[in-house]
């Protein structure tokens, strides 16, 4: 082998070791922690589908998954579940679960506590229909987007989208 061969193969080497296990690589990797979880709602509920953004949330250097759950078992009147999953170790841990969110999901430029804000839409369930603000409070993001600490937004705020209300989403069984 040539010096520079080496060199790299001995970098390659020597810098894999020192990178923390990520977890299961693409979206196959979530989709195994998401079937392990709903285990359960498989027999009832074959018509799940799934829509996965990523993003890192955190500024790890490692993206979040921001996967929105779309079946009758996880949907209602006034929108579906997102959960927020950070990686740990070879797998996923849940940050939040939100109910009742309608696309899109958008990723704010702001930030709290070191997590990126989010914005989603509210609609239907007797609610009126707003963007909400979700900011991260140390722990987690609101649960329900309708309900303080989420708030509704005043006014038009920039941000990218990472769930558009188009997605359909892929099986979840």
């Amino acid at each position: 082998m040539r010096p520079a061969g080496l060199l790299l193969a001995c970098l390659a080497c020597c810098s894999a070791g020192a990178l923390p296990a990520q977890p299961a690589s693409g979206d196959d990797g979530v989709r195994a922690y998401l079937q392990e979880r709903f285990h359960a709602d498989r027999a009832e509920d074959r018509d799940a589908r799934y829509v996965i953004a990523r993003a890192d949330l955190n500024g790890d250097g490692r993206p979040e998954a921001l996967v929105y759950l779309l079946s009758s078992a996880y949907c209602g009147t006034g929108g579906c579940n997102l959960l927020i999953l950070t990686p740990a170790g070879r797998s996923w841990r849940k940050v939040a679960e939100l109910t009742i969110v309608n696309p899109p999901i958008r990723l704010l430029g702001s930030a709290s506590h070191g997590w990126r804000d989010l914005a989603v839409r509210v609609a239907g369930g007797g609610s009126r229909a707003h963007e909400a603000l979700l900011t991260f409070n140390g722990r987690s993001y609101p649960a329900n987007p309708s309900m303080p600490p989420a708030r509704a937004l005043r006014r038009a705020v920039p941000g990218r989208v990472l769930i558009s209300d188009g997605d359909r989403g892929r099986p979840l069984f």
